[in-house]
Order: C-alpha cells, then sequence, then structure tokens
C-alpha cells in the first residue's frame, strides 16, 4: 500500500510538471521605440567603479578517487537457450561477487538461478574497466562548462604538467591537488571521490483491473522504477589554490533505473552508475553559479524599458529563459572611519531572458512596477541568478 500511495504522489506531482512550458518570452526587439528614458545613463560612484572589472577564474578539475567496489573486472556470461546469466566476477578488491542482488565484498555467494539445459550453451570472459574516477571528472567538467563563468583548464595540459614535474598525485587528496594547481597557474581545484554505488532489483506489479483505473495508474507509476535501480554518491571539494582552503565540500546523489531483467549485470550497472553520477553533479549547479555569477550590464533599453540588451550571451551559458537581476549602486561612508564602500542593492524586478540571445548579447524582458522599471538605466549591472540542481523528473529516473 506505501508504493501505491508513493505512487500516486508521484504520478500528481508528473502531471504538474507537464504543464510547464520551459524556455524564455519571445520578443522583437525593432517593434520597440527608444525613448528618451530609454538613454539614461546610470552614474557609477567611483568607489563602485571596480565592480565593472570581471575576472574569469582558472579552473582546473582533475580525476576523482574511486572508492567503490567497482574497479577492473572480469565477467563470465553464459547464454543457455537464449536466456544470460552473470555468475561470478573477479575485481580489483579480492572477494568481490556479483549476485542478482547488487556487488558485495567477502564471502557473498551468486544465487542460483533457473535455467534450461536442453539448448546450447556458450561462456565467455570480458574485461570491464569502468574507470569509474575519470567518468566523474569528465562529468564535472560538462557541468561546469554549462554553468560558465570560469576558464576550465584542459587536463591533457594538466597531464602534460604532471608528466614534466614528474608530479606523483594521490588522486582524491587535496594537499598535492593545490600543489598541482600552483604548477598549472589555476586559482582553483576541483576534487572529489566516489565514494558508493548501490543497486537493487525492483520487482514490475502486474495490473489488477478488478482494482479500478486508480490502481492501474499507480501501477503504471511504480513499474517506472522496476528494473535495476542504481544509486551513485559523491563527493566534490572546490579548493583555493592560493591558500588551500577548502571552499566547498558537497555529497550529491544520483539515481538511474537500468535494464528490467533479473540477472545482474555488472556492464549495465556499471553504464547506469556513469549516467547517474552526470546527473548526481547537477546539484552542484546552485552552489557553483553563485560563486561563479555572470556578470554584465545593460547596453540598450527599447520600449520605454520594456526590454533590455546585455552584454551576456550563450558563451557565458545564457539561455532563453536564464533569470538575471539588476542591481543599483550606493556609496556607503562608515560613521566611524569615515570609509566609503560600494554597496549592490537588486532592483525588485523580473527580468527574463528571451529568445533572442547571440553568443555574447541577449534581449531580456522586464516587467515589475514603473517605479522600479524606472530604475534601470544603460550602465546597470546585472548577474545571473542561481542556477537550479537536478530536476524532480531527474531523480525519479
Amino acid at each position: 500500500m506505501k508504493r501505491i500511495a508513493l505512487s500516486s504522489l508521484l504520478l500528481s506531482m508528473l502531471l504538474i510538471l507537464s504543464a510547464c512550458v520551459a524556455g524564455g518570452p519571445k520578443v522583437d526587439p525593432g517593434a520597440y521605440q527608444v525613448s528618451p528614458a530609454d538613454v539614461e545613463k546610470i552614474q557609477i560612484p567611483a568607489v563602485c567603479q571596480s565592480s565593472y572589472k570581471i575576472d574569469i577564474p582558472r579552473v582546473a578539475i582533475v580525476e576523482f578517487q574511486n572508492n567503490t567496489t567497482y574497479g577492473k573486472m572480469t565477467a563470465t556470461n553464459t547464454h543457455v537457450s537464449g536466456q544470460s546469466s552473470t555468475t561470478r566476477k573477479s575485481a580489483a578488491v579480492a572477494g568481490v561477487v556479483a549476485t542478482p542482488v547488487g556487488i558485495g565484498v567477502g564471502g557473498v555467494s551468486a544465487s542460483k538461478t533457473d535455467t534450461n539445459y536442453s539448448g546450447n550453451i556458450d561462456s565467455f570472459m570480458r574485461e570491464i574497466a569502468p574507470n569509474i574516477g575519470t567518468y566523474a571528472q569528465s562529468a564535472v567538467e560538462n557541468t561546469m562548462s554549462g554553468i560558465g563563468g570560469m576558464k576550465i583548464y584542459d587536463r591533457s595540459h594538466l597531464q602534460k604538467i604532471m608528466n614534466e614535474q614528474k608530479f606523483q598525485m594521490t588522486i582524491g587528496d587535496p594537499n598535492t591537488a593545490v600543489q598541482l594547481g600552483k604548477m598549472a597557474g589555476v586559482q582553483y581545484i576541483i576534487t572529489g571521490t566516489v565514494d558508493n554505488i548501490t543497486t537493487k532489483y525492483v520487482e514490475k506489479i502486474k495490473d489488477d483491473k478488478s482494482l479500478g483505473s486508480l490502481f492501474t495508474l499507480a501501477s503504471i507509476a511504480v513499474n517506472t522504477q522496476a528494473g535495476w535501480n542504481v544509486n551513485v554518491e559523491m563527493t566534490i571539494k572546490l579548493l583555493d589554490v592560493a591558500t588551500g582552503e577548502q571552499l566547498l565540500n558537497k555529497k550529491v546523489t544520483g539515481h538511474e533505473v537500468a535494464g528490467n531483467q533479473p540477472n545482474f549485470n555488472p556492464e549495465m550497472s556499471i553504464t547506469a552508475a556513469k549516467k547517474a553520477m552526470g546527473e548526481a553533479v547537477e546539484d552542484l549547479r546552485p552552489d557553483f553559479s553563485q560563486r561563479f555569477a555572470q556578470r554584465g550590464y545593460i547596453q540598450q533599453l527599447r520600449g520605454n524599458k520594456t526590454v533590455a540588451l546585455i552584454n551576456l550571451g550563450s558563451d557565458k551559458g545564457i539561455t532563453a529563459g536564464t533569470k538575471v537581476d539588476a542591481y543599483d549602486f550606493i556609496e556607503i561612508v562608515d560613521p566611524f572611519t569615515n570609509v566609503a564602500t560600494c554597496n549592490m542593492s537588486k532592483i525588485p524586478l523580473d527580468l527574463t531572458v528571451s529568445d533572442q540571445v547571440t553568443a555574447n548579447q541577449a534581449w531580456v524582458q522586464v516587467k515589475g512596477d514603473p517605479e522600479q522599471t524606472a530604475r534601470l538605466k544603460l550602465g546597470v549591472i546585472v548577474k545571473r541568478q542561481q542556477l537550479k540542481g537536478q530536476g524532480f523528473m531527474k531523480k525519479l529516473f
């Protein structure tokens, strides 16, 4: 009954999500005239002028340490009358055994399977090298490239430096990662570990029409999880190379449903785990998009501040539908020290990137109260809002 209740909730969420429409508003900038209010320029206090200096940090992403039992392995497959069963495998970790309920270390024995020996039997050995740490590195690289706001140091150049300097790096060790970062001339290092990969088989439930349409819908929802459920746990660390400080230590998880055959297949499990890793690292987007926030300014306003052109585009990770914030400058003088500092206050407006996006520019639709839109001027600083992590659907599948 718990599974049915949960599936009903999932089904309701799916219906709500299906009503959502992605993408940004469609605008035609040429249809808007430039009014006198659209040509007003911001007056920048001297103490705030440094806000327009934008440095793009260099970031290196190193190979992750694989703390799971999935190492280099060999597996024996037996095909009997069209059926396949993996009975046992050997791995770099002694005593690793594959069974229909996952992988364990030590005295775990393979479960017996029903087999018809009347057919031909074909057994063969194959090598499996999952390269879990390298794939985790690639997954983080892909996510960071999508976030923007940083220059990703090429891993081949990183390896070249290690070879030239005869540098022996302990994978996953923050101290050696910082040393490598200094050699490469980067400001930040991203490293981490793949901590765990678990597999669990979920059986498909039968549709009992006598229980009504609600049960039918519930069983459909539950059966989206039928098969081998693969879960991945990773730890991500962001290191400041100059200070050695650990700026971020975050654990992320990913989930993927693999094939629905009950016989355990290590290759299928590894493939699903790699995909789950790619989804898990999407939960880094909120933290990293905030730390490496994309920032630009308004280049043009039209339609009495109905639309605005900003100098951020697809090269900076800006896409249709991206939300941005605009900021006012306020010079603050400390009453005791008389030291002037710059304060940036967010203008309460809804700024959404439209379908008009180029490599280095984007038109933004402006919505808000007239007294707030009046605060928009040429040169006003804009910054991309914090990005979201994994969506609800990816967490499910």
